[in-house]
């Protein structure tokens, strides 16, 4: 977990490397029958979630993917504070936090602080959910939430969310990222490719990464 909360409410995201020899079947069993279930259980860890999500990565063809990152676990606090007694709460110190060394490796795991325009409800619980990363600098996020409207419409997508990215914790290039949630029989790569559309005229050319994936929320 992180420090340095911008103030107000907080959106912590965090990138497990996952460790080696686990893959990916094996970090989605820790983390779905372990570890979400043991912070869930801790009160001083996780009484002050206000949202709990992991986000397991499925198969994607067809697009540049995020390497070595198996999932995205989204948490959320009313305020900083609440995120501070959680990481620095007993519970965490000798259970939570050890067994994160279970599922991850150290180096390669990110941590960063989500800034969020809300562009469409409905993303948050999508099945399955797409994505896109960009080492995008100097984007008006305001702006790009107004392109993103248009996406929004479609049948196929069923939420839209833009997010500035601050890194605390980690070596991540990614700056900006999209959660695009997908309606049934929604095809990411036309999604991934209405996307690429709509940035050229409004977000500088950026190296992009994707990743598919499953939410399963647990606050």
């Amino acid at each position: 977990m992180a420090d340095a909360a911008p103030a107000g409410p907080v959106k912590l995201v965090i990138l497990p490397r996952t460790r080696l020899g686990l893959g990916r079947a094996g970090l989605r069993r820790h983390l779905e029958t372990v570890h979400g279930p043991m912070v869930v259980g801790e009160p001083a860890v996780s009484g002050g979630f206000t949202g709990y999500v992991h986000h397991y990565a499925q198969d994607l063809a067809g697009l540049p993917l995020l390497d070595d990152h198996d999932a995205v676990t989204v948490i959320r606090f009313a305020e900083p504070a609440a995120m501070a007694a959680s990481k620095a709460s007993e519970a965490y110190r000798l259970r939570v936090g050890p067994d994160e060394d279970n599922f991850r490796e150290r180096d390669g795991s990110i941590a960063l602080f989500a800034a969020e325009r809300v562009v469409a409800p409905g993303a948050d619980d999508a099945l399955p959910k797409l994505l896109v990363f960009r080492a995008a600098r100097g984007v008006d996020i305001e702006r790009w939430a107004l392109a993103l409207a248009a996406i929004a419409a479609r049948d196929d997508v069923h939420g839209v969310v833009t997010n500035l990215a601050r890194v605390v914790e980690g070596d991540f290039p990614f700056t900006q990222f999209d959660e695009i949630g997908l309606a049934a029989g929604a095809d990411p790569t036309v999604i991934a490719g209405v996307l690429a559309d709509l940035a050229e005229p409004v977000l500088a050319p950026a190296a992009t990464r994707h990743l598919l994936v499953e939410p399963v929320r647990f606050i």
